[in-house]
């Protein structure tokens, strides 16, 4: 399966982000909407929840709507409050030798991926980021040198709260360091169980863990897959290996033995790399985030594509998705790698 990346820079939303909205707003309002109009926040709920918890971020959401067409329904998604539950894959980790590096693989489903990358500076801060959900983003950098990812946590319950993607666009547009990125996720409220990894130019770095109605635990750890402390869903564990991926990156970590450029490649390599993308757990790209020289690198088999915040190439990238068990029909593929039966909450 071929897939084509796009790189673009904006400094705030305008032509291109709103090209790439309505390109991809059918799909997006089908599965935003896929369990009916009331199982989601109404429009006054949601701007409640974005003025009480994240105010900073109104201006830009607000000119995101309006790019969007300014539909009740369109400000309920870009909002992101208590979104449909989404389950994910995802390994990450931050190593310190001859530099800082955060590294993460990203593993989900090329179906339901967008693959843009934007540079933008909505407020105080520049941000490299992979976006997602359009007012969201999956991981990033800012000009301050903090760089953030997160990996799906293993619990099946979600509650009431923001959709992980628009907490990192928060983190990156208003935090310059971990301290403060901590201090911020201690007061916004989400709606399912993730693990935020941080790292900070000064090499300060935080695994924190976070879940529905329970406040944020910071781990200590410099590694994350997709399990955390009280976490319990064996079949799903075992489906996405997340143990072993655990346990083979703390290996390597701890040995020290590798420079950073070299560590971001092992992300390319069993047991981290996965080739189930017909299945909905194939790695869609590794990342590598450098905050002291405040860089990035997207990373593949075949191919890899660096930016920083000065030498931005917008351009395209296609990238060839192998599956060697093949590609099954599209509407068989959602949730079967998460649970024994499909879960076509994954659909979208």
């Amino acid at each position: 399966m071929e897939f084509s990346f796009r790189a673009f820079a904006e400094d705030s939303p305008g032509e291109v982000w709103q090209q790439e909205f309505s390109s991809r707003w059918p799909a997006y309002r089908d599965w935003f909407m896929r369990f009916g109009e009331r199982e989601r926040p109404t429009y006054l709920e949601s701007i409640r929840a974005l003025k009480r918890h994240m105010p900073q971020i109104m201006p830009v959401y607000e000119q995101m709507v309006d790019l969007a067409g300014g539909g009740d329904r369109a400000a309920r998604f870009l909002a992101q409050y208590s979104p449909p539950p989404l389950f994910r894959g995802c390994s990450q980790a931050v190593y310190i030798e001859d530099e800082a590096v955060l590294v993460r693989n990203y593993d989900y489903s090329p179906y339901v991926f967008d693959g843009l990358i934007m540079r933008s500076r909505f407020d105080q801060r520049t941000v490299v980021a992979m976006i997602d959900c359009m007012s969201g983003v999956l991981d990033g950098i800012n000009s301050d040198g903090l760089a953030v990812s997160m990996s799906f946590g293993g619990r099946q319950e979600f509650g009431t709260g923001f959709g992980i993607p628009l907490v990192l666009r928060y983190l990156l547009e208003y935090a310059g360091d971990v301290a403060e990125a901590c201090e911020l996720l201690e007061h916004v409220p989400v709606h399912g169980a993730y693990n935020v990894m941080l790292l900070d130019r000064d090499a300060n770095f935080e695994t924190i863990a976070i879940a529905a109605d329970q406040p944020p635990l910071k781990l200590g750890t410099k590694v994350s897959t997709n399990h955390q402390p009280g976490s319990s869903w064996p079949i799903y564990e075992e489906k996405v290996s997340t143990h072993l991926r655990y346990q083979h990156l703390d290996t390597i970590t701890a040995a020290r033995q590798l420079s950073a450029h070299q560590f971001s490649h092992q992300f390319q390599q069993p047991p981290l790399y996965n080739s189930q993308f017909g299945r909905g757990f194939g790695t869609l790209y590794s990342a590598a985030f450098y905050p002291q020289s405040g860089s990035c690198e997207y990373l593949w088999p075949d191919h890899s594509w660096r930016f920083d915040f000065d030498k931005f190439d917008e351009r395209n990238v296609s990238i060839n998705f192998i599956d060697p068990a093949g590609y099954p029909a599209k509407s068989e593929t959602y949730g079967e790698i998460y649970t024994a039966k499909p879960l076509p909450v994954l659909n979208y």
